[in-house]
């Protein structure tokens, strides 16, 4: 039995200390990601998704719009537009008409997690990564990035990046929750757009006359 326990030791010894050092290869690439998405003018990212859950197999698939300038954001999809203003999160229900104003902790990582392209600039902080190789996405060579939340103790467990190697633009995203949920998101474009204004990124109740107004704000 000692043996069997000195040889387990033996195999998880090299593990543990690959992943407590980052990878040095896969540093350019999330930096150029990194800058990418923090450029100091407003962006606009087109993608696709799917939601599927590993335990029943359902899936759910839809298209979104993601504007970005600095810490704020708006979140355009089928039934859902998120708002977030860099102080209060504005998430509206198209199909109920509710809109849920909160003021969420920027410490919080399911709140940071819902924004993973903002996560991604701070990369270095909460991540170890590496480069796992080639992979395809779409009929497209990519070059995979693991990255592991530092703080074991939050929603996720896993965050995959795919990077087209020849200009280092971000393909795809797919982040694994431990509840065995995988969420993939597909990058067809990022743009500059015009410079948004920060009533943009706040719900306005004038364009929705018919929605009610919950305020969790405490």
């Amino acid at each position: 039995m000692k043996v069997l326990k000195l040889f387990i030791l033996l195999i998880l010894i090299p593990c543990v200390s690959l992943w407590a050092q980052q990878d040095t290869d896969a540093e350019p690439f999330l930096d150029n990601i990194s800058k990418d998405l923090d450029p100091g003018y407003s962006l606009k990212i087109e993608f696709d998704y799917s939601r599927e859950d590993l335990q029943t197999g359902s899936i759910v698939e839809g298209d979104g719009i993601l504007y970005l300038l600095g810490d704020k954001y708006k979140l355009e999809m089928e039934e859902f537009v998120i708002f977030y203003d860099g102080e209060k999160q504005y998430s509206l229900n198209l199909e109920v008409e509710e809109v849920y104003i909160s003021i969420p902790d920027p410490e919080n990582k399911e709140f940071m997690f819902s924004d993973p392209i903002t996560l991604l600039r701070k990369y270095k902080e909460e991540f170890k990564y590496r480069i796992i190789g080639e992979a395809s996405i779409r009929g497209v060579s990519t070059t995979e990035i693991q990255l592991y939340p530092m703080e074991l103790g939050g929603p996720y467990a896993l965050l995959k990046l795919y990077i087209e190697p020849n200009n280092s633009k971000l393909k795809a995203i797919r982040i694994r929750h431990k509840k065995g949920i995988l969420y993939s998101m597909f990058v067809s474009g990022i743009n500059h757009v015009e410079a948004l204004e920060n009533s943009f990124f706040q719900f306005n109740v004038t364009a929705y006359p018919n929605v009610d107004v919950i305020e969790l704000v405490q």
